[in-house]
């Protein structure tokens, strides 16, 4: 075989090889599959470069001349192409064997009360406001000084006296008649704390207003309590406004009591009971 045919063998190697190369690129191989087949045609190519460098040795040498200094331009350009081949088949094999970046992780924080997200800088939250305790309940004894006008089925004769004691009460911003007594003749004819056995159709409410001396106040009252019943508690109904009332009692004892009284009880001395605007009611 001829230098000429052992070169032109060779350059049929290396274009060989340039296909392996392509055929490697192109394959479905797997990452490790083509590394390796990479590998092995580059030794391949390394080993053909030896070769084609020593046939040119040998050729100068034949020749009487010098062996060259710089790689033929065919040999560059074959080598170069290989090299441009085996780079872009590294290059898809990163590409391929390279597993994509794992996503971003996201911190978030839990939703508040009102559904929004805040940092981990957050407001101080301000302590709840506790509700006062209620006020206490504040009341007055009032009393009025009455006359019977008329009495029967008891022995109380006209002109008798009738005292009516009240407890007048504030509490929660309502007011009531807490308490109420009415004794005639000295004894009790009616008394709202006795055991009701029947029914009530119940009304009460006061008024209040400064006495005639500082740090007093007088009340005006009205009173009802009536209904059919079986037990101790009798019936009254009554408004100092009017200046009249009465009491009585329709099981045995059977009696029936009329009485007059002023309109505005005695003085107490003591605090406002009422609100302002409620007093002038």
């Amino acid at each position: 075989m001829t230098y000429r045919d052992e070169r032109d063998a060779l350059r049929g190697r290396i274009q060989g090889l340039e296909q392996d190369l392509d055929e490697a690129r192109r394959s479905q191989q797997t990452a490790e599959e083509k590394r390796a087949r990479i590998a092995q045609i580059e030794g391949r190519m390394r080993e053909a470069e030896v070769d084609l460098k020593a046939m040119r040795s040998e050729l100068a040498a034949l020749r009487g001349a010098p062996p060259p200094r710089k790689n033929s331009p065919v040999l560059f350009f074959v080598l170069a192409g290989g090299v441009a081949a085996l780079g872009a088949a590294v290059s898809v094999v990163y590409l391929v064997a390279s597993p994509p970046p794992p996503p971003a992780r996201v911190v978030v924080e839990p939703p508040i009360a009102d559904g929004t997200i805040i940092d981990d800088e957050r407001a101080p939250v301000p302590p709840k406001k506790t509700e006062a305790p209620p006020a206490p309940a504040r009341s007055v004894a009032a009393r009025w000084e009455g006359k019977v006008v008329r009495a029967t089925g008891i022995a109380l004769a006209p002109g008798a006296s009738c005292a009516v004691d009240a407890t007048l009460e504030m509490k929660n911003e309502k007011s009531r008649v807490a308490k109420l007594l009415v004794t005639c003749g000295g004894r009790p004819v009616y008394r709202s704390t006795d055991t009701l056995e029947g029914t009530s159709m119940y009304s009460s409410g006061f008024a209040e207003q400064p006495g005639k001396e500082a740090g007093t106040f007088t009340y005006a009252m009205r009173y009802s309590d009536i209904g059919a019943r079986s037990g101790p508690r009798t019936q009254i109904s009554l408004d100092s406004t009017q200046g009249q009332a009465a009491v009585w009692s329709e099981v045995v004892p059977i009696f029936r009591v009329e009485f007059k009284l002023p309109a505005e009880s005695a003085a107490v001395r003591g605090e406002r009971l009422l609100p302002p605007a409620a007093a002038e009611q």
